[in-house]
């Protein structure tokens, strides 16, 4: 753990599946192979939904139509919830790495590319409430924009708001820590490893977590 007075944690890849992708395209279990769509009509759609559901406050009902809309099939919400039981998991390290981030002193709080419903869900799931301060929640679909939004993004409104104390950012992709680390943020590289069957890695993927 970074020597920091705040930590700031990221939810997708290091303490939680990431969403859109777990459900969408885990091979076999995931939503494209039941549904016998192309993956990649699905990695696309997914992508674009991605994009508009992030940053803003949105239902979760909405997304899934679109979703069925784009992909051209319907996607009954009896499956969807079957799938969302099987695949949308916490890391299974997630507790022992929040209890590590407490046991230093810090403040912790999250910084995530999250859509609101799939935050809301994460965060039960994790009991976050026991962990996190929630003046210290950066989460994209209340903010507007993400970690990758050009000029001031996601991290410089965290950065912004932790001036002054030393911070570290608890991340799984390159981009975002090499991003944080321009901002003064201390960058702390973490991917928790999953089984490839149990739980699907899409750390590979394009999209900002």
């Amino acid at each position: 753990m970074p020597d920091a007075d705040v930590i700031l944690l990221d939810l997708g890849g290091v303490l939680f599946c990431d969403p859109w992708e777990t459900l969408l395209l885990t091979p076999e279990r995931g939503l494209a192979d039941r549904l016998g769509v192309p993956r990649h009509t699905v990695e696309a759609v997914g992508a674009q939904l991605w994009d508009v559901f992030s940053v803003v406050p949105a239902e979760e009902s909405s997304y899934w139509e679109q979703c069925a809309a784009g992909l051209g099939v319907a996607l009954p919400v009896e499956l969807i919830r079957q799938v969302e039981r099987e695949l949308l998991t916490p890391s299974p390290w997630a507790q022992e790495l929040l209890a590590a981030a407490a046991a230093t002193g810090a403040e912790l709080g999250i910084a995530s590319n999250n859509t609101s419903f799939w935050y809301t869900k994460q965060a039960r799931a994790l009991h976050l409430d026991k962990w996190i301060d929630p003046a210290l929640v950066y989460v994209s679909h209340d903010l507007g924009v993400t970690k990758g939004t050009p000029g001031r993004g996601l991290l410089e409104i965290a950065a912004e708001a932790v001036t002054g104390s030393r911070t570290g950012l608890v991340e799984d992709r390159e981009p975002n820590l090499r991003r944080a680390a321009a901002l003064g943020l201390h960058p702390f590289p973490y991917a928790y490893e999953r089984d490839g069957d149990r739980f699907p890695c899409f750390s590979a993927s394009e999209i900002d977590g």
